[in-house]
This record gives structure tokens, sequence and C-alpha cells, in this order.
């Protein structure tokens, strides 16, 4: 008979989020599990680092499919575009090249 490891899980608040998703993770034999539970959304990878770049270029996907068919999404897909518009809103602002006012001439000495 084979032993049983306990499965030790994660939770990880998603960047720039704001606490509106989350992120679990746990390792399932071999790989790497990583999910947010909000949206019911899985990926899985050899590393964990794979696991969450998957889980990122997924969320990414989600996000756009959503968008392009607002206007055929049900309720629970407009719920989770309006959790994901907030979130890339944040992204797209943290990043945003913040404009820098130029420097005040220094009065020269002649």
């Amino acid at each position: 008979m084979r032993k049983r490891e306990a499965t030790v899980i994660s939770n990880v608040a998603l960047p720039w989020s704001e606490g509106l998703l989350t992120a679990k993770t746990w390792r399932s034999g071999a790989r790497f599990v990583v999910a947010v539970p909000e949206l019911g959304l899985h990926c899985y990878g050899k590393s964990q680092s794979e696991a969450v770049f998957r889980l990122f270029s997924s969320l990414l996907k989600y996000y756009r499919q959503l968008k392009d068919n607002k206007e055929r999404i049900s309720k629970r897909g407009s719920a989770h575009l309006s959790l994901l518009s907030s979130w890339v809103a944040a992204i797209e602002k943290k990043m945003q090249v913040g404009r820098r006012q130029p420097a005040a001439a220094a009065p020269s000495k002649s």
C-alpha cells in the first residue's frame, strides 16, 4: 500500500488584486498546482514558478476573452470580468512610467 502524504496548501493574495483574488498553491505528485478559487481556475507546472507563470498568462487570456465577448457572457462571467478588470487596471497603473517634471533650471552665477 502506498503511503499518503498530507497536502500542504498555501494561500497567497494575487499582487495588485487588493485582496479580491487569492491564489492557492500545492504540490500534487510531481506537479505543482496553482488555483484561483474565485474564478475556478487551475494551472499546473513542473515547478511552482512555471505554474504561477501559466496562471498569470491564463488570467490575462481569460480577461481578454471575457472582454471581447462582453455582450454574450453570463452573470457569472460578468462577475469574473469585473474582478479581472480591476486587477488588470491595477497592473497597468503599476506598469506606467511616472511622468517626471523637468528639473527647474538652477540660477546661473555669472
